[in-house]
């Protein structure tokens, strides 16, 4: 996993947001000719383009000491292409906190080390080599011994932060693997899938990790995989419910029909600094995909908390508990106000809205990373 070290994420400080535009149901393709133009102004376009805020780490860092005018000439490139570009000219890049649980997309100072491992764009999704692990293991026999050498690659993901990802596949198929010599690298046997592996739902999907295994090279003098070219697909939403409830502090057990399944306000409460939700949901004749899409748009948080005025109070729901089965989901949920998403002038909440999924759809990703190193 990657990480640069930040903390107090919840520090209170002059903010600076950016409009962002809808989300995406599709991958954004950026287009910006921006000469000698602010970071600010910068910022402000790509936010509007992706659909996403762009909260800062600190909250005040354009505050804090300019940084460079920027030039930025982009026709139809995918959010990552852009993202690199400004981080080469800014010294902005993803950072994340080693100790959030639901990591999600802000921009600091992290010191190039985000974009040091070997990586490729594919589409929505950036992916970066993080390691290859190598063991050789003898199974031993009174006649025979069974020796076997396999390859590990582990990987991280990070999605565009705009667009509604429903699940992202921690799998990944190995369509081409050869070594140097250009022999094939054989895909090393598998474990079965679990069928109900799609219904473990993360949250908040931004970045999440994967792993290939391939059957290690015989040959000592074999240093690298040549080539491995991949497949992995992501479940994104592309149509939507919007499902309110006002006046949320004091109402209790306020039903609604979301995409022709019930679902039940029970209470939200206030906790120290956070607002506790609790929530349920019944499949009623909802398909097993329809319910799987809900499911994960529920446990993913793509809920938000409004005040009286419009305002943001908090732009997700994190998972905190509750019971989810394969016909009911009784869920209990975690808001928190975010600096450089929430308004900083917003009251206490007042409004729940659930974007909820009507369709969404299985969003192929293919990549090809090359020259990776063997260990010995």
């Amino acid at each position: 996993m990657k990480f640069a070290l930040i903390t107090c994420l919840t520090c209170i400080a002059p903010l600076l947001t950016f409009a962002a535009g809808p989300a995406a149901t599709q991958p954004v393709a950026i287009t910006v000719h921006l000469h000698n133009a602010t970071a600010q102004t910068v910022l402000a376009e790509l936010s509007k383009q992706a659909g996403a805020p762009f909260p800062l780490f600190p909250p005040d860092l354009l505050e804090k000491g300019p940084l460079p005018n920027v030039t930025l000439d982009l026709d139809r490139q995918p959010f990552w292409a852009a993202m690199e570009q400004l981080s080469s000219k800014t010294g902005l890049e993803p950072v994340l906190a080693p100790e959030d649980p639901y990591p999600r997309f802000q921009l600091g100072l992290g010191g190039g080390d985000f974009w040091q491992e070997p990586h490729v764009i594919a589409g929505p999704v950036v992916l970066f080599a993080n390691e290859v692990q190598r063991t050789n293991t003898v199974e031993l026999g009174k006649k025979k011994h069974t020796f076997e050498r396999e390859l590990t690659l582990n990987l991280t993901a990070f999605a565009e932060p705009g667009l509604r990802v429903l699940f992202a596949s921690p799998e990944i198929k190995a369509v081409v693997a050869v070594d140097e010599k250009g022999q094939p690298l054989t895909v090393a046997a598998e474990d079965p899938v679990d069928a109900g592996a799609q219904n473990d739902a993360e949250s908040g999907v931004f970045t999440w990790n994967l792993a290939v295994a391939l059957n290690s090279p015989t040959d000592p003098a074999v240093r690298k995989i040549a080539r491995l070219r991949g497949r992995t697909h992501l479940r994104v939403q592309t149509a939507e419910q919007r499902v309110e409830v006002d006046d949320v502090m004091k109402v209790r057990n306020v039903a609604r029909n979301v995409a022709g399944a019930p679902f039940t306000f029970r209470s939200l409460k206030k906790a120290d600094i956070e607002f506790i939700l609790q929530v349920s949901l019944r499949r009623d004749k909802k398909s097993e995909s329809e319910w799987r899409d809900l499911h994960h748009s529920l446990y993913s948080g793509q809920l938000a908390l409004y005040d009286d005025k419009g305002r943001l109070v908090a732009g997700r729901a994190t998972e905190n508990g509750g019971e989810y089965h394969n016909n009911r989901i009784d869920a209990t949920l975690r808001f928190i106000r975010e600096p450089g998403v929430s308004d900083p002038q917003a009251g206490e909440p007042f409004k729940l809205v659930w974007l909820a999924p009507t369709a969404a759809k299985d969003l192929p990703i293919e990549f090809e990373l090359q020259d990776l190193p063997i260990p010995e």
